[in-house]
């Protein structure tokens, strides 16, 4: 007879560790993709159940978290805003060229960060070097922010994206290399990737969603002229950011996720004020 079917492969194992306990004959088939069923002989019908409803008593299941979904219209201009915002400050301070104090004030020197210089982790995610440069991570970026917006909010995902970038940033420049002059918003845009990666998925598909952003990390990040350093800090500090939000309760209010997009937005616009100061 059935005796239990279910989604959870871990708790379907321990309901079997249960059976062998008590002495019983059963059987674990997979069903589907995501799905496992407890067998058990007719006659064992009643102990069986009896013994796992005494485990769940003392072990009742977890509940699994719905996952959030947030409006399409919100996800979706959060990424138009941040692809245009860096667009804007390309258009302002042009490409990289060697007497720009755009980039000699705001180029991520790791050595001068190290020296004080914090404003740099945030400032260099703004640069980049030529209009290629800037419209992969426009196009790019824009299209994960809208994906993790979907997911945490478009304020909790603009803070997550900034804070992975620059803590990628810090990080590179602390623990990896200490002569090194980077700029563009990819180590934030790997950052974001992490945290996608990083968020709560069922069963197997939350080690697909890691091996996915490994995957892309490899794919788009280790180029000739990547910056391959920023690029892993930014994506673990995403892993860690995102995994981290992941335990918190869901921001659900639209005024707080605004204002949290506001408060993320204005950092780059005081880092660049600290930076001419």
């Amino acid at each position: 007879m059935l005796l239990r079917l279910s989604n959870d492969f871990r708790r379907t194992m321990d309901l079997s560790l249960v059976l062998d306990q008590e002495g019983i004959a059963h059987e674990v088939r997979r069903v589907g993709d995501e799905r496992w069923a407890l067998w058990v002989e007719d006659e064992d019908g009643a102990r069986a159940q009896a013994a796992i409803a005494a485990f769940d008593r003392e072990n009742p299941p977890e509940v699994p978290r719905p996952a959030e979904v947030h409006p399409v219209t919100g996800a979706v201009a959060s990424g138009v805003a941040f692809a245009l915002a860096l667009v804007a400050v390309y258009v302002r301070t042009g490409p990289e060229s060697a007497g720009s104090p755009w980039f000699e004030r705001g180029s991520a020197d790791a050595a001068a960060i190290l020296r004080g210089d914090w404003w740099r982790g945030v400032t260099a995610l703004t640069l980049h070097a030529d209009a290629a440069h800037v419209a992969g991570n426009a196009v790019l970026g824009g299209l994960l922010l809208a994906l993790l917006a979907r997911s945490v909010g478009p304020g909790m995902a603009s803070a997550l994206m900034l804070l992975s970038g620059v803590g990628g940033t810090f990080a590179a420049a602390g623990f990896l290399r200490h002569d090194f002059v980077s700029i563009g918003a990819s180590t934030a845009v790997f950052g974001a990737i992490g945290s996608l990666a990083a968020l709560p998925r069922q069963g197997r598909r939350a080690w697909m969603a890691l091996g996915g952003g490994i995957a892309l990390l490899a794919f788009l990040g280790t180029s000739k002229h990547a910056d391959l350093a920023g690029h892993l800090c930014g994506f673990v500090c995403g892993v860690l950011a995102g995994k981290a939000v992941s335990l918190l309760p869901p921001l659900r209010n639209r005024a707080a996720q605004a204002s949290l997009a506001l408060v993320t937005a204005s950092v780059p616009a005081a880092a660049w004020f600290a930076a001419f100061r």
